[in-house]
């Protein structure tokens, strides 16, 4: 008997699973879509994506689309996820989160406060990426379905990632990551842009993915802010140029002149380092190292004299150094420091940092830029000389 009483009083001591739910009783939000309110003054339009789990099923093809889309307008976010139950058949979880995209006319507003209720939630967590939905909706952009990524999300996400090891345009940027900049002194955020490569040519869906060439999810260069407003973008090479000197490309491709054509040298390892001069004047400098190998010549050159290949070096230096030189004064004449000298200057010379800070991006409009890029060619590739046609 005192067995019996000792197993019973366990029991109650141990807790039950009270906020337990079946995965069907679940609809577990994967991705967000924030767009400015048609209808509510200073309001969100909010687009929930949801997983389809009857499309996930492991016995039998999958015979419609894996996810679905169901949007509501709110004042606030949290109203929005809340209002979402009045369509979504299914108790809303954010824990599987894995993306949110913002509009380009919010971001233009300012987007400081839309990230409030997701760091002060408890149910999402703060790894998953922010991007800007450009020249289009959020809701546009959550809603194509493409034939080699029927999921959005993923889909956003692997172009991104794609992109940043391939050539470097774009970089996955965490929602903690960006409030880290937004709350910081000395550096303004830039955020990787998206936006579709045309509109669908129907709106059935399963149209898209019967498309040869179906509307697709492209990487479009990065927005930059002020603050927390949006005020410009930087595309192709100038985007790629940002993560070039803050070391965040993993590779990426450079085309110099080669007599009347082109070559290709591609990038295999790099540092890019800032400081900010203040003597005689304040100067912002960039010190980048870059090792190469030869990838496509389409031109005559003989790769086996090391003068030719010294040439090519000196030739690529110049080019890096020019577009770096156009891409910090693009940030400049915006006063938008996104590289992180107004940081890199507090670090290193706290006293003058404290002093100056109120009047940091007037300063750093003005400053003189001094960009040093040292180019080497480890590998000329399989063949040293182009072949020439008979």
């Amino acid at each position: 008997m005192r067995k019996l009483v000792t197993l019973l009083f366990i029991l109650l001591l141990i807790p039950g699973c009270s906020n337990y739910r079946e995965l069907n009783e679940l609809g577990l939000i994967i991705a967000m879509g924030i767009d400015v309110s048609q209808d509510i003054d200073d309001g969100y339009r909010v687009t929930f994506q949801l997983i389809n789990p009857s499309q996930l099923s492991p016995t039998g093809a999958p015979t419609g689309i894996p996810v679905s889309n169901y949007t509501v307008e709110a004042e606030t976010i949290t109203e929005a996820y809340r209002r979402a139950s009045i369509i979504i058949p299914r108790y809303n979880d954010l824990s599987h989160l894995s993306l949110v995209v913002i509009s380009e006319e919010l971001a233009r507003k300012g987007t400081n406060l839309v990230f409030d209720a997701f760091e002060r939630g408890k149910q999402a967590k703060s790894t998953f990426p922010i991007f800007i939905a450009r020249g289009t909706s959020a809701e546009n952009v959550l809603g194509v379905v493409e034939p080699l990524e029927s999921n959005p999300t993923k889909s956003v996400r692997s172009t991104s990632e794609n992109n940043q090891k391939m050539y470097g345009i774009s970089k996955v940027m965490s929602l903690h990551e960006v409030i880290t900049i937004l709350s910081s002194e000395g550096k303004d955020l830039v955020l990787p842009g998206i936006k579709l490569n045309k509109n669908l040519t129907s709106k059935n869906q399963t149209d898209n993915l019967n498309n040869i060439k179906p509307s697709v999810i492209e990487v479009s260069g990065l927005a930059l802010f002020n603050k927390d407003k949006l005020v410009t973008w930087y595309d192709g090479e100038m985007a790629r140029n940002v993560h070039l000197v803050l070391s965040e490309i993993d590779s990426t491709s450079f085309t110099i002149p080669c007599e009347k054509k082109n070559m290709t040298l591609i990038s295999k390892r790099m540092r890019g380092t800032i400081k900010t001069l203040l003597k005689p004047i304040p100067t912002l400098q960039v010190n980048i190292a870059i090792n190469t190998e030869i990838s496509e010549v389409n031109c005559n050159k003989d790769l086996t004299n090391t003068k030719v290949l010294t040439d090519i070096e000196e030739d690529l230096e110049k080019e890096i150094t020019r577009q770096v030189q156009r891409t910090i004064q693009i940030s400049q004449d915006t006063g938008t420091d996104v590289f992180g000298f107004g940081t890199k200057l507090s670090k290193d010379n706290p006293s003058y940092w404290k002093k100056h800070k109120k009047e940091w991006n007037t300063l750093f409009s003005k400053a003189k830029v001094a960009v040093n890029v040292k180019a080497s060619i480890n590998d000329s590739g399989h063949v040293t000389d182009p072949y020439e046609p008979n």
